[in-house]
């Protein structure tokens, strides 16, 4: 009887990987959820004037596929509340301009652009290229352009923009928000003064609106007497929704503080000399 001789075992080699161009992961979206100062539990948001008021002009700037500026002081519910009205679109829609740095250029608005879209071009590399593409791309969709903290913008940053929203057929909407000097600029140029539909100047709250807003704020002004409701704005507050927050932090540190289950003038007086 014959054996057949033993077959050699013979390693297969390991395929090789193909070479092809490398892909970039899609680059995350930012955050456009409305962001609480401070992040204190049971925050509530509260229907206010300048929430309902910004609501109707980020709609209306959307529906007239406009340029809009939303301006006023800091710490007035200008953000925020523009954030919690794009909540309720389509967040694929939102082109949102925020920077990091302070200063930012065309340059970084045009790259920003192309990330949001989730171009899978390569990106042009001079500013007429890369126009043309912006030009051909957004009218693709009824994108809106939010350019937030928009007094860090340079005046140039305001005429790309122009031209940009000019050249496009159907226009994206924009929606600038921002300190005063964003209003400033805009309207010390015609060509964008003329441009602009809907100026909305955000103001404090006045004293009948914190005390009908702040209670509802927060569970911790529930109750609370509204004499010292108004000391506390006289004395410090002065309408500012984020200063009411700053002191809301405080006060509940002084109710652990002093053990106590109401505010009162002791915890209020505690709250204000840490502020």
């Amino acid at each position: 009887m014959t054996t057949a001789p033993r077959r050699k075992h013979v390693a297969q080699r390991r395929a090789e990987p193909a070479v092809g161009p490398s892909v970039t992961a899609p680059r995350r979206r930012p955050d456009l959820r409305p962001q609480f100062f401070l992040d204190i539990p049971n925050s509530q948001l509260v229907a206010t004037d300048t929430l309902l008021q910004i609501k109707d002009t980020v709609v209306d700037t959307v529906e007239s596929r406009a340029m809009s500026v939303i301006y006023g002081d800091a710490g007035l519910g200008k953000s925020f509340s523009t954030r919690a009205t794009i909540q309720e679109m389509n967040p694929d829609l939102i082109l949102p301009l925020d920077f990091a740095r302070s200063r930012p250029g065309p340059k970084d608005l045009r790259e920003e652009l192309f990330h949001q879209m989730n171009l899978s071009c390569k990106m042009p590399g001079t500013p007429t290229a890369f126009d043309k593409l912006l030009r051909e791309t957004l009218p693709r969709r009824p994108y809106v352009i939010v350019c937030d903290e928009a007094q860090q913008y340079r005046r140039e940053n305001f005429e790309f923009l122009r031209k940009l929203w000019d050249t496009c057929d159907p226009k994206p909407a924009i929606v600038f928000v921002g300190g005063r000097e964003a209003y400033d600029t805009l309207q010390s140029d015609p060509a964008l003064a003329s441009r602009i539909y809907i100026r909305l100047e955000i103001l404090a709250m006045s004293p009948e609106e914190v005390l009908k807003t702040v209670p509802d704020s927060h569970p911790v002004w529930r109750d609370v007497d509204e004499a010292l409701l108004k000391r506390i704005d006289t004395q410090y507050a002065d309408g500012s929704f984020r200063e009411w927050v700053r002191i809301t932090k405080h006060v509940l540190k002084g109710l652990q503080y002093f053990g106590a289950e109401k505010v009162d003038d002791r915890v209020v007086d505690w709250a204000l000399a840490r502020c």
